[in-house]
């Protein structure tokens, strides 16, 4: 198992423990010289927060953790592409290499009203901004079950 796939291993954990209480599978992890700053998953379902994506509690997390805005060599770790509220704060924190496991075309099929983003991707955006972003994609198969098999509506 490769580093990736080991921190994806853990974001997918989150995902997985957040569905067994009713909130959407989504699951970060931020990681810097092979120590994990923060692993979160999703509560939008509990809190009844539209913002509270595991990806921006991820940015917040690991910022605060570390008393500091920017996240200097940082890897950060999604289940599922980030939307472009997620991608914005994974950019502005300072964050330039993405691991995720499924994109958002990948499971686009399991919910009616999720990941209707066009043309989005999280290169696309990275792109228009000017952000030199690396973006890497592991445990693909393992990420897309988590939507295929999700109890709760996407509805990202």
């Amino acid at each position: 198992m490769t580093e990736h796939e080991r921190w994806m291993a853990i974001a997918i954990e989150e995902a997985n423990l957040g569905a067994r209480v009713g909130e959407q599978p989504f699951g970060s992890v931020i990681a810097r010289n092979g120590e994990a700053l923060c692993r979160t998953r999703s509560l939008k379902v509990s809190t009844s927060d539209a913002t509270a994506h595991s990806e921006l509690m991820a940015v917040r997390e690991a910022t605060q953790k570390l008393k500091q805005r920017v996240l200097d060599g940082c890897v950060f770790y999604a289940t599922c592409e980030p939307c472009p509220m997620c991608l914005g704060a994974i950019q502005i924190a300072g964050i330039n290499h993405l691991v995720i496991g499924a994109r958002k075309s990948q499971v686009r099929q399991f919910s009616k009203t999720a990941f209707r983003f066009n043309a989005y991707t999280v290169e696309r955006f990275a792109e228009m901004v000017g952000w030199p972003l690396t973006v890497e994609q592991v445990l693909q198969e393992e990420c897309i079950a988590l939507y295929a098999n999700a109890t709760v509506e996407l509805t990202r």
